[in-house]
């Protein structure tokens, strides 16, 4: 009897049961298939593992080292859609006025102060010279400036290195003294409702900027940080989430969030909405038959289905 029926769940039997339970499934509410707290709980023990395993830096590393070494092709822009580029622009390029007291401690920085700097001293010094005179003489003058020219490098040639010394120490104590006035109308200039619009356009011309540099251009930048940077920055991220001492509960809070957003509809009904309904029945089913078929041609099958009828 056992015989007959492995038989003919082999014969065909087996992809029916498989359908029916599947169907079965995707009748309930998503709701009621996920377990909210056991998956948190699983969800958490797993990242735990992974955050004190050491095959985990070295699957990192593995990884990393692979996407650097790649050579990709074309640009972000041509692997992206349409459908997602636009509305990331559009967000990007709204106008809107930032914060000033939050725009005041992002710029009011040492490396930003050092910028501003080394460009209004050059510029103030290069103003200098320009304002210097020339002078000009003939063709019969030219032996006679010759003569001074070398009587003015051995008496006043450490008097003009003198004179630019001081120009370049005075130019520094100027831009000194009105470096914080700068940096604070600066922030006052990226606060400043009336250019929005024109700050929003140069947020996009950022974007733009990144989307179409060729991508083996980025990954040239991006290797300029080594894996081993790129290995501990991931690990120490894993270490500290996974010992927050309330981590569970919040992943919980997440799934329930999720759940409520989805309300009582069914797997099926989200299958639908995605439209992966019939690719995803079809990929399931398949593996499960397998799967099925394997476990049911075991001799630990075939023992508790002959223990089962013989009762």
């Amino acid at each position: 009897m056992s015989d007959h029926i492995r038989q003919r769940l082999l014969d065909g039997a087996l992809p029916e049961l498989t359908s029916i339970a599947i169907d079965h499934l995707l009748a309930q509410p998503v709701s009621t298939l996920i377990n909210g707290p056991s998956l948190a709980r699983q969800i958490v023990a797993t990242l735990r593992q992974a955050a004190q395993s050491e095959e985990t830096d070295a699957w990192l590393r593995t990884q990393i080292e692979t996407l650097q070494s790649q050579e990709p092709g074309g640009t972000m822009r041509m692997h992206l859609p349409e459908e997602v580029l636009a509305p990331i622009h559009a967000a990007v390029t709204h106008p809107f006025t930032p914060s000033r007291p939050i725009v005041g401690k992002l710029v009011e920085h040492g490396a930003v102060e050092g910028l501003l700097r080394e460009l209004l001293v050059g510029a103030l010094q290069g103003f200098t010279k320009k304002l210097r005179p020339s002078s000009g003489g003939g063709e019969r003058a030219t032996s006679r400036l010759r003569s001074l020219k070398r009587v003015s490098e051995g008496m006043l040639g450490g008097l003009g290195a003198e004179i630019e010394r001081q120009a370049e120490q005075k130019a520094k104590e100027f831009v000194d003294s009105i470096l914080s006035s700068v940096v604070a109308q600066a922030a006052d200039d990226l606060c400043d409702p009336a250019k929005a619009e024109s700050y929003g356009r140069f947020r996009g011309h950022l974007l733009d900027q990144l989307l179409d540099t060729p991508l083996a251009e980025l990954n040239v930048e991006a290797r300029k940080i080594d894996p081993d940077t790129w290995v501990n920055t991931a690990s120490a991220i894993a270490t500290a989430l996974a010992g927050r001492k309330d981590l569970e509960t919040e992943v919980v809070t997440i799934i329930d969030f999720a759940l409520s957003t989805v309300g009582d509809q069914t797997a099926a009904d989200l299958l639908d909405d995605a439209g992966i309904a019939d690719a995803w029945r079809q990929e399931v089913e398949t593996s499960v038959n397998a799967l099925a078929i394997d476990f049911v041609k075991t001799p630990e099958f075939s023992t508790w289905l002959s223990d089962l009828l013989s009762d």
